[in-house]
């Protein structure tokens, strides 16, 4: 009875998560980021995936530069992580690369990816 019942829970568990991926339950995803960004007058400069899967997103916007790294499978955002150059110090940083170094810009432009 008690194997019945953690298989009984676990099937559940499938079902549900396989009805909110296919209903889109809240997923942001990685056109929605660029879309957003866009919106903000960001151009966006690569989307990548890393080793690990999920979606690396690299904007900038005239000294600041800003790098976006979304969870694909759960479309939750982990990291939003923005730093800004002088005019003097100005990165050219490898297609696909984030610049180093700058100033880290506490409170980067909030993302509103509501429709």
């Amino acid at each position: 009875m008690v194997k019945l019942s953690r298989y009984l829970k676990a099937v559940c568990f499938a079902l549900l998560m396989t009805a909110q991926a296919a209903m889109g339950v809240d997923r942001i995803t990685p056109d929605m980021v660029s879309v957003a960004l866009e919106g903000q007058g960001y151009t966006v400069e690569s989307v990548t995936r890393t080793l690990l899967g999920r979606v690396r997103i690299i904007a900038s916007l005239g000294p600041i530069w800003r790098e976006i790294v979304l969870d694909a499978s759960s479309g939750q955002i982990l990291r939003d992580y923005a730093i800004e150059f002088t005019p003097s110090d100005m990165p050219d940083p490898d297609p696909g690369d984030m610049p180093r170094g700058g100033d880290l810009v506490e409170n980067p432009n909030e993302l509103s990816l509501q429709n």
